[in-house]
């Protein structure tokens, strides 16, 4: 006996329906908390259930920070320092003289720095930071 037109329809309906709703690929839960010490910041990575801590160097503070997704920023009086979850590593780029940090971003797999004279952007996925100057005066 072959199954109806109307059969195989109603079966793709009932499928859709009670069927447990897919994750897109674009959505990334937090797998990172951020904590703040005097001297040192620790990230803590839910992908490797485990902490990796960042020395902070002699009168090093932190001025911004945040987490979200797979990474954690935080900006320092000396450097932007980037964590992880899917690499568990931290990545550090150091900021210049008479730069100050005017917003930072963290979430999904991305975390950005923005600067009075550059963006920063850092992936999760490879762990590394990239820089886009302004044309001051252009």
């Amino acid at each position: 006996m072959k199954p109806t037109f109307r059969f195989l329809i109603f079966l793709s309906v009932l499928a859709a329906i009670i069927s447990p709703q897919a994750v897109h690929p674009q959505e990334t839960f937090n797998e990172v908390f951020l904590l703040e010490r005097n001297d040192k910041i620790l990230a803590f990575s839910g992908l490797r259930n485990s902490w990796f801590e960042k020395d902070l160097r002699p009168g090093e503070t932190v001025v911004k920070s945040g987490h979200g997704g797979n990474v954690a920023v935080a900006c320092t009086t000396e450097r932007a320092l980037a964590f992880s979850a899917v690499t568990g590593r931290w990545t550090e780029e150091g900021l210049r003289i008479r730069e100050s940090v005017l917003s930072i971003t963290a979430e999904g797999n991305v975390a950005t720095v923005i600067t009075n004279i550059r963006a920063l952007g850092f992936s999760s996925q490879s762990g590394v930071w990239v820089e886009s100057k302004f044309n001051i005066g252009k």
